[in-house]
């Protein structure tokens, strides 16, 4: 497998949509088509409200804007050169500059299909982005909020009947044990995995919701976690602890609804086992694959609750706005997240994100898409080490928790890949199995 020079060691190549009948090359091909068309339809579906909303000048801008997704989607499906962005926002130097670094490293422009996968498909939502930015009414407009709306509501059920369990697991909390902590702790860590597997990207924005409460499930699913680094997870929250200060902890969201909802629990769990002191919550700043969780995103939740009929979620919702009142909870927008980098670049492309990073006693990163950026999404052995394949990034002491839905998966045991593989060739892109994976950071001890 070729590779470049990165450190003194060769790393292997990005996976890619020139691979053909890869995931890659699929989800270039078919899924990501879906979402534009799912984008297009809304558009015309709802002209006349977002006309009621935005005002008349919103008509004519609500084609113009579908006229360009009609343009990047031909583009994209013709393989055509990956053109620079041309709207008046902060990050297009950034992007324009990365494409320009693509190019003097390969030679040539980079394509859809040939460039890395990992790249063209932020490029894709980037793109998406710009449509509605190149408009005067509609330059903030969110097009995948009802799809994300929709998804939480259609669970509200699930969500009482987790807040539920998480309220008789906070009033045990004052009686129980340090084993008995470590079994809840596992249990909304879990929570918070599981409820990766609802992916409006991956299932091309087709709705996905959970009936039934969660826990039911867990005991079944935790054969599927295929590296589960819990203990030492436990064990870095119970060594900060040790040192006599206030632990801070960042988490980089990923799915906003229901998964959102369930990270929201173990974040509150965390503080109530008086594990964490203070966190920080990392959103997306623009539209992201589909789902990805925005800070208004996060007040939208917290409303639903608030308005809902169970009794219990609207406590919920009054103690977690009372937490970002007085800063126990701080959601910062940081533009990195939506950057084309991989997060072994970020030292470079923004060292004050990497420096704030290094403050944190616990990074936690949730799901697929920050998976791939961590490991940069590259064609790793599956038995390298998650340390190896972070290449270079080590800001603090960190955690992923994942459904796998892509190709890239480090950390296993030799023989476990093949024994996946008889069960299913498929089984990286659906999100049944899942890693919870750690780096331990021993100077954040001292």
């Amino acid at each position: 497998m070729s590779g470049q020079l990165f450190q003194n060691n060769l790393i292997p190549d990005h996976y890619s949509g020139k691979y053909k009948g890869s995931f890659a090359y699929l989800t270039i091909k078919d899924r990501l088509p879906i979402i534009l068309v799912k984008v297009v339809d809304f558009l015309c579906q709802n002209k006349n409200s977002i006309v009621e909303s935005y005002g008349e000048t919103a008509k004519e801008e609500v084609k113009e804007v579908i006229g360009r997704l009609s343009a990047l989607q031909n583009e994209m499906v013709t393989n055509k050169n990956i053109k620079p962005l041309v709207c008046d926002s902060p990050d297009v130097t950034v992007w324009n500059g990365y494409l320009k670094q693509h190019e003097d490293i390969y030679g040539f422009p980079p394509t859809w299909f040939e460039s890395s996968w990992l790249y063209s498909e932020c490029y894709f939502y980037r793109r998406i982005k710009q449509a509605f930015q190149l408009s005067t009414s509609l330059n903030e407009f969110d097009p995948f909020h009802k799809q994300k709306e929709d998804s939480f509501i259609s669970a509200i059920d699930a969500a009482s009947f987790l807040c539920s369990a998480l309220n008789e697991t906070i009033a045990e909390l004052g009686n129980s044990n340090g084993k008995t902590n470590l079994f809840h702790f596992r249990r909304y860590l879990e929570v918070s995995l599981w409820s990766n597997k609802w992916d409006l990207s991956i299932s091309s924005g087709k709705l996905n919701s959970e009936n039934s409460s969660p826990l039911n499930h867990l005991e079944e699913l935790r054969k599927n976690i295929i590296v589960d680094d819990t203990d030492i997870l436990w064990q870095i929250l119970q060594d900060s602890n040790n040192s006599s200060k206030d632990v801070l902890i960042d988490i980089v969201l990923d799915n906003a609804g229901f998964e959102l909802f369930c990270d929201l629990c173990l974040l509150y769990f965390l503080q109530a086992a008086k594990l964490v002191k203070r966190i920080r919550l990392h959103v997306k700043m623009m539209p992201w694959f589909v789902s990805d969780t925005l800070e208004k995103d996060i007040y939208w939740l917290l409303e639903v609750l608030l308005k809902s009929n169970h009794e219990n979620l609207v406590k919920f919702s009054e103690e977690c706005m009372n937490k970002i009142t007085a800063g126990k909870w701080e959601i910062l927008n940081e533009p990195f997240w939506t950057y084309p980098h991989d997060f072994s670049e970020m030292e470079s492309a923004d060292p004050l994100l990497y420096k704030k990073l290094g403050e944190s006693d616990l990074i936690i990163f949730k799901g697929d898409l920050n998976y791939r950026k961590l490991t940069g999404d590259r064609q790793w052995d599956e038995t390298t080490s998650f340390e190896e394949a972070l290449n270079g990034f080590l800001p603090s002491s960190l955690a992923t928790l994942r459904t796998i839905k892509a190709d890239v998966v480090v950390g296993l045991q030799s023989g476990t890949c093949d024994q996946l593989n008889k069960i299913s060739q498929n089984w990286k892109f659906k999100g049944d199995y899942a890693v919870i994976q750690c780096y331990k950071k021993l100077s954040n001890l001292s």
